[in-house]
């Protein structure tokens, strides 16, 4: 907010007045404040870039919210919520096993929830199996910490599968019904499997489990 955007606020804060456009006369309000910074705005006072007036105004009861990686008792509650919201009606849900749980403790989410919902996206598309797997799990650049990256044999065994889908489709001219068919599989799976292939969330195939296999 520029500085003289500032004042303006600090002055309905004070005066509990504000002059609507185009209006002579001010008009009383009483309203409640509630301010949100994603930045450190004692830094910022004291760079010269935020007004102390105003943020005294402002910081009655200030509140600060903590890194995620600061509070990993909240993931498990975290990814609950996110997967539940992302699925909509719950059909076809896959829940983290708890070796996964135990990749997201161990992550260090410098994207904070953000990422950690990204994560959880990307693994519900590439999942082969009713559960999120650990290995299932693909992180932003430093959002892991870990020593090495071995590629496994899961996603090894994924490589080559869409490098045969893709070869039968190419044969098949993209018939899908006869790629199916040459593959062993149904059409409807070579279609979510297509999906999961090209980045996309498939629709949802089956109900979800329990909540409580998630904790």
């Amino acid at each position: 907010m520029p500085l003289a955007l500032q004042a303006k606020l600090l002055r309905a804060l004070q005066e509990r007045e504000v002059l609507p456009i185009g209006a002579t006369t001010p008009v009383a309000i009483d309203v409640r404040v509630i301010a949100a910074a994603n930045r450190d705005l004692g830094a910022e006072v004291r760079a010269g870039r935020f007004r102390a007036d105003l943020y005294y105004r402002l910081a009655v009861f200030p509140m600060a919210t903590r890194a995620l990686c600061e509070r990993p008792a909240d993931i498990c509650a975290l990814a609950a919520t996110l997967l539940l919201r992302a699925a909509g009606s719950g059909v076809g849900l896959r829940w983290p096993t708890p070796a996964a749980l135990a990749r997201l403790h161990a992550a260090a989410w410098p994207g904070n929830v953000r990422e950690l919902d990204n994560v959880l996206q990307r693994a519900q598309v590439l999942a082969n199996g009713e559960r999120i797997e650990a290995h299932d799990l693909c992180f932003d650049a430093g959002g892991e910490v870990e020593a090495a990256v071995t590629p496994s044999l899961p996603g090894l065994v994924r490589e080559r599968e869409r490098d045969a889908i893709r070869a039968v489709l190419a044969d098949c001219a993209g018939k899908r019904g006869e790629a199916a068919h040459r593959l062993g599989i149904s059409e409807r799976t070579l279609r979510y499997k297509l999906a999961a292939m090209a980045g996309a969330m498939p629709t949802p195939l089956r109900a979800p489990a329990a909540l409580e296999t998630i904790q």
